[in-house]
């Protein structure tokens, strides 16, 4: 019996090689469900038209890539790539989609967007609307290959740092007017980390009397991506400061944070980054993993599911998709960006109560085994790809109905 045949594509590096293992997990749960699952990582040692020219030869049920650079490629005749692809194609944007400007003004047929973040859902809905459908996502985790011994007394970090003054250097070296909205702008997310970036940039602009169209804003949004870079890192120092000072100990694991300094080093420790595919084993020996995601103020980083799959308590930042998620279940540790006292204080209530602690642990597990898998995150997306099927067709057949009628 002949089986459907599914694509998974890795057009581009992503730090700690996370697409390449995205793609890996995706392939293993279709071939699970029973499809017959190709996954193509483009090599910088190819010629692209060649590494390209074979994905036409079949029809797949759906072709998936993340942070994909393949809206942006056309054929000799000046079509879209995408266009020639048999399937409906997903592009999984895995951080703020103004960083996507480029991609995501295609006007390709076959353009369909997943993100992990549902005001940025909302953000490619209004400010791109040749994008054929977009839709919310987490992504999804997997548990370690080995059980490790879980260690105790600290807090684990996992993800890039930049100091925050380096980036600031960006804003300052921007055309005067630029560089006062990206610092206003920066002022007013740290004051409400909620807020969406778009929203809070909008509110400025109107502030200042400046009417915008909508496709105007969206490539001013891509040029304030310092802002979010500044952000990010902004809390993330001062979270690790708020627990150091508190004499909690902290363990960094990733890039960058070889520029992080502090008085209260006794109680800090920096460890080599880790492949992603290796992070799982290094989350399962932690008792706490520490989220600090500000740049995804409606939605859900792939952190808190790694911390959940491996039985290990996740303390984030809330937010209302969080909230609505997880809120009654008692799954995550949840504290305010706005108050690290709070955040020093939870953190050492887990630290003091294992009990406590490996309740919510379990907790956190049973609801990743029932909605948080890989196999979940492709069923979702199967069904999401033959809702562009249906409605490709749909759109096909009143085409040829206008065209019979004339």
């Amino acid at each position: 019996m002949k089986r459907d045949r599914v694509l998974i594509i890795c057009s581009r590096d992503i730090c700690y090689s996370s697409g390449n293992f995205f793609a890996g997990r995706l392939a293993a749960a279709y071939e699970e469900l029973g499809f017959l699952t190709e996954v193509c990582e483009f090599s910088k040692d190819r010629d692209i038209d060649a590494q390209l020219e074979p994905l036409l030869a079949h029809r797949y049920r759906v072709i998936i890539d993340f942070n994909s650079m393949l809206p942006r490629m056309v054929m000799e005749d000046g079509s879209y790539y995408l266009d020639h692809l048999q399937g409906p194609f997903f592009d999984y944007i895995l951080d703020h989609p103004l960083f996507h400007y480029t991609g995501l003004t295609c006007r390709a047929d076959n353009l369909h967007v997943l993100v992990v973040d549902e005001s940025h859902r909302q953000y490619v809905a209004s400010y791109y609307p040749t994008v054929k459908s977009v839709h919310t996502l987490p992504l999804g985790a997997c548990e370690a290959f080995v059980t490790p011994q879980k260690e105790s007394r600290y807090v684990l970090f996992m993800g890039t740092y930049q100091e925050p003054d380096n980036i600031m250097d960006i804003v300052d070296k921007s055309p005067a007017d630029a560089a006062s909205v990206m610092r206003e702008l920066i002022e007013r997310r740290i004051a409400e980390p909620k807020i969406p970036m778009e929203e809070a940039y909008l509110e400025i602009l109107e502030r200042r009397g400046e009417r915008v169209p909508p496709e105007q804003f969206a490539l001013q949004m891509n040029g304030m991506y310092a802002v979010d870079a500044y952000v990010r890192d902004y809390f993330r120092k001062k979270a690790v400061d708020a627990l150091l000072a508190h004499k909690i100990p902290v363990k960094a694991v990733g890039e960058g944070w070889y520029q992080y300094h502090t008085a209260a080093d006794r109680y800090f420790t920096l460890e080599r980054a880790l492949t992603y595919a290796l992070s799982f084993q290094r989350i399962a020996r932690a008792p706490i993993l520490l989220n600090v995601t500000p740049f995804f103020p409606q939605g859900m980083h792939d952190r808190i599911v790694a911390g959940m799959a491996n039985h290990t308590a996740v303390l984030t930042e809330e937010n209302d998709y969080l909230r609505g998620a997880f809120d009654d279940q008692g799954a995550l540790c949840f504290y305010d960006l706005t108050d690290m006292t709070s955040m020093c204080e939870r953190a050492q209530a887990l630290l003091e109560d294992t009990d406590k602690r490996r309740v919510i642990e379990e907790r956190a597990y049973q609801i990743y085994l029932q909605g948080h898998t890989w196999r979940h995150r492709a069923m979702t997306i199967l069904h999401l790809a033959e809702e562009a099927e249906c409605e490709r067709e749909r759109k096909a057949n009143v085409l040829n109905d206008v065209c019979k009628r004339k």
